[in-house]
């Protein structure tokens, strides 16, 4: 069973804004896409996506790696500061909507691929995420996603407001077990989750110091 969701904290889904905008010109992280991007990309090409829906791609680093390895994407985020640190990142190579990643306003089914990196233990409720993003997905398509479990070094920083939910910074980091995270995907059909590692560094004055994050990566499509 997944745990409930914290009630009356929708407000921290929606403090990234703050946190870009503290920044200033500096980027809130590291220039290099997170670790289990080219494993995604071997992924996406293997199984011939054209198409792909970035959600919450925050200030492009994921999205240009995307685009990089020639997908046609598209990204989408709620902060318009992040998004404008984006738009230089990705040099016009790609699309960039301002939207909230539960609610975008894309046709049923129009696209190969949706990804979603970072951002999962950052909403209130998940189950809206993940819903969009079936509704959105091609039937056969490919949905792509990371949690932070419960070894992640960041977990227990902030005040605690639900079970393994934490409130940092005006923002939302929120930690699941496995078991969790396949009730969340019990509607899809799981290719792969398995759990990754890597060090990130420090993150301005937000998260001032090197890091491990300990990671749930999720491949799965819709079920029938």
């Amino acid at each position: 069973m997944t745990a409930p969701a914290p009630e009356g904290f929708e407000e921290l889904q929606y403090g990234w804004e703050r946190a870009y905008q503290e920044q200033g010109e500096s980027p809130l992280w590291q220039e290099d896409p997170i670790p289990v991007i080219p494993q995604t990309i071997d992924v996406l090409t293997e199984r011939a996506v054209r198409t792909v829906v970035d959600l919450g791609c925050g200030d492009g680093r994921n999205l240009a790696a995307l685009t990089d390895a020639g997908f046609n994407a598209m990204g989408v985020d709620i902060a318009p500061t992040g998004l404008s640190h984006a738009r230089g990142v990705i040099r016009q190579r790609s699309f960039l909507l301002r939207a909230d990643a539960t609610n975008v306003p894309l046709i049923d089914d129009s696209v190969d691929a949706v990804t979603c990196f970072d951002v999962f233990g950052q909403i209130q409720d998940p189950t809206h995420l993940i819903a969009e993003a079936r509704r959105i997905v091609a039937p056969g398509g490919l949905f792509v996603t990371n949690a932070f479990t419960l070894k992640d070094e960041t977990y227990g920083e902030g005040e605690e407001i639900a079970p393994n939910t934490f409130a940092y910074k005006d923002t939302l980091f929120r930690y699941y077990e496995e078991d969790e995270m396949r009730a969340l995907f019990s509607a899809w059909t799981i290719h792969e989750i398995r759990r990754v590692s890597w060090d990130d560094p420090p993150h301005g004055d937000f998260r001032p110091y090197p890091h491990t994050h300990d990671n749930w990566v999720v491949y799965a499509t819709p079920g029938e």
